[in-house]
């Protein structure tokens, strides 16, 4: 793959999102792997009626536009497409850095309320507002919620089975049982809110038996952060080198120093050496090489 991003494009990013991702990995191990989302967040999936998020999972490119969707136009999305086609990678680093930060500053505005005085004082605010601004309130946050789910889940794939739950999602309406029971392992939702996952879990309750059951009830059952994949956040910058046509251009040292500077791994798994590092970046590839459908 020819190099798409700049790296210090990408850099910039995995600055900003492997500290968190560390971070959540560990509020999930002290969970024993069960994620635990604040009921305040929780709830903003029904009151926002943004139930239907894991129709997402159907590529990176819906994903992504349902975020942009939220504060531009189809004709400013669609020339915003044009100029990243037409520029080179460090050009078409500095738009995606500059677009993060402007959706960053945007993004901040959107406070959740945490505790019963901050909800009373978040409804005074919205009902404040003309009813032209409560609607366009309203739809600015399904977006962004909408993206904040279904991109949570998206990481933790790649982080739990070495996988983007696009990619199983994609395998498991081509037939892959097993890639259908590990992605509902990271996301339940999708079960009851993917029409074809659904159908599927009706057939085959007409069907001969067979293992399906069993393994749909142990995913069921499992920990959305259990896998065996021990350093989940050096998986996750593989992913995001990948995506930027970097993993397979940079050298084994270009990319231990990125991950150290970006903090992959903190001092407990850190990648000590190119030997170690050439290991799991095989492991990765091995996984990726699984899938019978690839998606963007």
């Amino acid at each position: 793959m020819n190099q798409i991003i700049s790296p210090d494009a990408v850099l910039h990013s995995m600055k900003s999102g492997i500290p968190d991702a560390e971070w959540l990995l560990g509020q999930i191990e002290s969970e024993q792997g069960w994620l635990r989302f604040p009921p305040y967040l929780v709830s903003l999936i029904t009151s926002l009626r943004i139930e239907a998020y894991p129709l997402l999972y159907r590529s990176e490119e819906v994903m992504a536009a349902m975020l942009l969707r939220g504060w531009m136009s189809t004709e400013e999305i669609q020339a915003f497409g044009a100029e990243l086609q037409a520029a080179t990678p460090k050009e078409r680093g500095n738009i995606v850095i500059e677009l993060g930060e402007t959706l960053g500053k945007i993004v901040e505005q959107i406070e959740i309320p945490k505790t019963p005085a901050q909800q009373r004082k978040a409804e005074a605010q919205f009902k404040a507002m003309s009813a032209e601004e409560q609607v366009e309130s309203v739809r600015q946050a399904q977006h962004f919620f909408c993206f904040f789910f279904a991109s949570f889940f998206q990481n933790l794939s790649v982080m739990v089975h070495g996988e983007k739950l696009t990619s199983l999602v994609a395998q498991a309406k081509a037939g892959n049982d097993k890639a259908f029971a590990k992605a509902i392992q990271i996301d339940k939702r999708i079960l009851t809110v993917d029409p074809d996952f659904r159908k599927r879990y009706e057939d085959a309750q007409m069907e001969p038996p067979s293992d399906f059951f069993d393994d749909v009830a142990y995913r069921l059952k499992a920990a959305p952060y259990k896998g065996k994949i021990r350093h989940k956040s050096l998986w996750l910058a593989f992913s995001m080198l990948e995506r930027a046509g970097l993993l397979d251009t940079l050298t084994y040292r270009e990319i231990m120093e990125m991950c150290d500077e970006a903090g992959v791994g903190g001092d407990k798994n850190r990648i000590a050496s190119e030997k170690h590092l050439g290991n799991r970046l095989r492991e990765y590839r091995e996984f990726q090489l699984r899938g019978i459908v690839t998606t963007t």
